[in-house]
């Protein structure tokens, strides 16, 4: 079985595979558009940089085949702290910069027929999700969706909400991209409970500077959690935001 197969990705509808008719054809059958938004983030020495990009990717798409919504080239840059940034390879832009883009994004899509926008992402650092969380529309509905901020204590040992590079990001890894792990690499950076208020930003905290860049516990992580909380966060952001809109 392929990935896209075990992750249920296969029959996704991506806007940059088709021609701008089919597109116009898709939005006036369905007017929503999914924008995954990722980063270019040191994850520890275990995991690439490309990991939010490729988590909210694989779960954008699966989201797309299984509600028909049209899903948009995922955007690979985000916003990191300033420790964050002396990794090589790390890049960030401004909260600003973010946001503004995200407004321009949606000033065009709109004007073509989109009606709502669901901006979705797996990078929890607070000025991230504060600049995705304050785009606004007059004619369309924006929502914002952090991975984040859903409760996966049934599928993990450790604490969800508190890690980077931890046991969350590289279960789902191990899952949606097993040869990208570098499971030798892994070693374990807890958090200790008394830096969580100096530490975490949003739902994200910066690792100290000079770590190898993991906090959290990576060593808990197996493939069956990450396909266990993959397929959980598809059902329950397909059942709470795309199926009947009750929840953004």
């Amino acid at each position: 079985m392929t990935v896209a197969e075990s992750s249920g990705t296969q029959g996704a509808v991506r806007l940059d595979e088709l021609p701008w008719t089919e597109v116009a054809s898709h939005l006036r059958g369905d007017a929503r558009l999914l924008l995954p938004i990722g980063s270019t983030l040191q994850h520890g020495p275990h995991l690439p940089l490309a990991t939010d990009s490729i988590v909210v990717t694989r779960l954008a798409d699966a989201l797309s085949a299984r509600h028909g919504v049209l899903v948009a080239p995922t955007l690979p840059y985000g916003v990191v702290s300033r420790v964050e940034q002396e990794y090589a390879g790390t890049s960030s832009i401004g909260r600003k910069t973010l946001h503004r883009g995200l407004n321009d994004l949606v000033g065009v899509w709109e004007t073509q027929g989109v009606d709502e926008f669901i901006l979705l992402t797996s990078h929890g650092y607070g000025p991230h999700i504060a600049a995705m969380a304050t785009v606004v529309s007059e004619r369309s509905r924006v929502r914002s969706v952090d991975i984040h901020s859903v409760d996966l204590g049934d599928f993990l040992e450790g604490r969800t909400g508190e890690q980077h590079g931890g046991e969350l990001e590289t279960s789902l890894m191990l899952h949606l991209a097993p040869d990208l792990v570098r499971r030798d690499e892994i070693a374990d950076a807890p958090l200790d409970p008394s830096d969580q208020g100096r530490r975490v930003v949003g739902e994200e905290p910066v690792p100290e500077r000079g770590s190898p860049g993991v906090v959290g516990t990576p060593s808990l992580a197996t493939a069956e959690k990450g396909r266990r909380t993959f397929r959980y966060l598809v059902e329950f952001i397909g059942d709470r935001v795309l199926a009947d809109g009750s929840e953004s």
